[in-house]
């Protein structure tokens, strides 16, 4: 994960998180969190924990990512304070995003478009949720989920400030080009 993490530094990502599903015992994950903010913040790049702004207030994060069955923004921003990343999940029905935002969420991610190896169990999203999602809310909005080279270009099309990618980088043979080439393709 490390070689990894390093590869996609360098081929330009702005933001890591430490996303665990429950491979790590609680040491493991503080001590991979540990490393990761190491080298993202040789390179500036913030590092953020998904699910537990428990874990991301003891090894130092930037921030966290929150979905539906994790402590609210409000918690979290408690737990790191006003100047922590804080992100959350929505689910594309009305009132999320304003629900977020009173909470303290500093950005939206949104998802999957696409199938995604990551979330088997969801089902894949009409890309109108996202164009009603980025119409009702000034905040950034990332979209999630089955993120390719082949498709992050469309996402960034209706609108969304970035992506987030996991396997598309995570099983490459060459991450640091993945990652690339997903930012070019982004960039398009």
């Amino acid at each position: 994960m490390v070689d990894i993490v390093h590869a996609a530094l360098d081929g330009g990502v702005s933001l890591v998180q430490f996303r665990d599903k429950g491979q790590y015992t609680a040491v493991e994950r503080e001590e991979a969190c540990r490393i990761l903010i190491g080298l993202c913040h040789d390179r500036n790049v913030p590092l953020i924990v998904n699910d537990d702004p428990q874990l991301a207030r003891r090894v130092g994060a930037d921030g966290v990512h929150l979905g539906r069955e994790d402590p609210s923004p409000r918690i979290a921003r408690a737990l790191l304070g006003p100047d922590a990343l804080v992100g959350v999940t929505v689910y594309g029905k009305a009132g999320e995003e304003a629900s977020a935002e009173v909470a303290g969420a500093d950005y939206l991610g949104i998802g999957p478009f696409f199938p995604s190896v990551t979330k088997p169990e969801e089902p894949e999203m009409p890309l109108h949720i996202l164009d009603a999602v980025l119409h009702r809310t000034p905040l950034p909005v990332f979209a999630i989920g089955g993120i390719t080279v082949e498709n992050a270009g469309q996402l960034a099309r209706h609108g969304v400030a970035g992506v987030a990618v996991v396997s598309a980088i995570m099983d490459a043979e060459d991450p640091e080009r993945a990652t690339q080439l997903i930012r070019q393709a982004f960039r398009r």
